[in-house]
């Protein structure tokens, strides 16, 4: 036999196996974070700035967090964010507060539109993903800085909790999108806690109100 036909005979059971794995497996989702509605209220019209939203480095990474063990971080493999998830809750923070504040100017620090602001939000993720009983934790820490230099106003701690269903690490776990979804609530909610200590900077720094609430 001719070592190219060895070859053939060789390598053609490989290249099928290897398009039959490809047919198999299962199709990459690509999921994005969502602005929830929330109160309005009816500020003065002062320009706020988010800055980048930090995050701990094991949640800086493509694939969307699943609930696993006490000690053990697990993700989904073929479903992934569709952007960065640090610049993924910038943005729709600014959403966010954009439409509980709709007198507020609100804007991502850090992009395309360089304005000046009266206040700084900043924000410091501790924790944003599933524990081993099934609940989407999120702590975080909250800043808000003032004046063109800055100065420090106030600071906060936010953590709060969603269970979800069918969670559990003996369970098989909810999917992605409930994920997803339930993240997205709690991002809401501490957009709640930044609305209302927009409007206590407000208060203390006697701006004029753009109207009755």
């Amino acid at each position: 036999m001719s070592t190219s036909r060895r070859a053939c005979l060789l390598t053609g059971p490989v290249m099928l196996a290897a398009a039959l794995a490809a047919c198999s497996s299962p199709a990459t989702r690509y999921y994005r974070l969502m602005a929830v509605p929330g109160t309005v209220q009816h500020t003065a019209p002062i320009t706020v700035a988010v800055r980048n939203v930090s995050i701990p480095g094991y949640l800086d990474r493509d694939e969307i967090a699943k609930v696993g063990s006490d000690y053990r971080f697990d993700f989904y493999s073929n479903d992934l964010w569709a952007e960065p998830l640090s610049s993924m809750l910038q943005t729709v923070m600014v959403q966010d507060l954009a439409q509980r504040l709709p007198a507020v100017t609100v804007l991502g620090s850090g992009g395309s539109i360089d304005a000046s602001s009266d206040i700084l939000v900043e924000i410091n993720i501790l924790r944003f993903d599933p524990d081993s009983s099934g609940n989407i934790v999120l702590g975080a820490q909250i800043a808000v800085k003032s004046g063109p230099d800055r100065a420090l106003w106030t600071t906060r701690t936010f953590e709060s909790s969603s269970a979800l269903s069918n969670g559990g690490a003996d369970s098989n776990g909810p999917d992605a999108s409930e994920v997803v979804a339930k993240m997205s609530e709690l991002w809401a909610a501490m957009a709640d806690q930044v609305a209302d200590i927009i409007i206590g900077y407000q208060a203390a720094r006697s701006f004029p109100s753009s109207g009755a609430g």
